[in-house]
């Protein structure tokens, strides 16, 4: 059950993420800030009434080692999330899940590698499943692109992504680097 929710959801926030970034020209960082501020309040209240606040503060007071690894995995998903946001504005919330599930798929494969692990013909199949799935989305969003362009109507959102990417390219060829 848990999983056929997390599923619905991680359908729907690409798009209403998408919608955000493009139609109303929400920025990056301010989506961030809302978002964030929401589940720290969200997350503060879970945990105080559940009791892990409490423990939780004492544990890193004791191990300060545990709030620098706490800061540096704050600042990384926030770079990262940044990044995930700057795909969805220029490029759509399907290559954004697209481009998040291939590195899902490096990770899988990187834990393997680098970990001592059994590895077996039900990994593999697991694995090529997941390729296709991806694959499979992108030939889907190509596809689609395609055959807009063929009927000579181009998306307004595609119009802006190309915008976009023009702006940013003249913006980066009068600075010397």
């Amino acid at each position: 059950i848990l999983l056929t929710i997390s599923t619905v959801f991680d359908s729907i926030v690409p798009n209403l993420q998408e919608q955000l970034l493009q139609t109303a020209k929400v920025k990056t960082s301010e989506m961030i800030l809302v978002s964030n501020m929401v589940m720290c309040f969200l997350l503060m209240g879970y945990t105080v009434y559940s009791g892990e606040l409490i423990s939780a503060w004492n544990y890193c007071i004791i191990h300060r080692d545990a709030s620098g690894v706490l800061l540096a995995q704050g600042l990384s998903a926030y770079l990262g999330l940044k990044c995930y946001l700057a795909i969805i504005r220029d490029y759509g919330g399907v290559v954004g899940v697209l481009l998040a599930n291939a590195r899902k798929i490096a990770t899988i494969i990187l834990s393997f590698l680098l970990f001592a692990k059994p590895f077996n013909e039900r990994h593999v199949v697991g694995l090529m499943l997941v390729c296709v799935g991806v694959y499979l989305g992108y030939i889907s969003k190509k596809g689609e692109k395609k055959a807009s362009n063929n009927n000579g109507n181009k998306s307004s959102s595609g119009r802006k992504r190309s915008e976009t990417r023009k702006n940013r390219n003249d913006k980066s060829h009068g600075h010397n680097v």
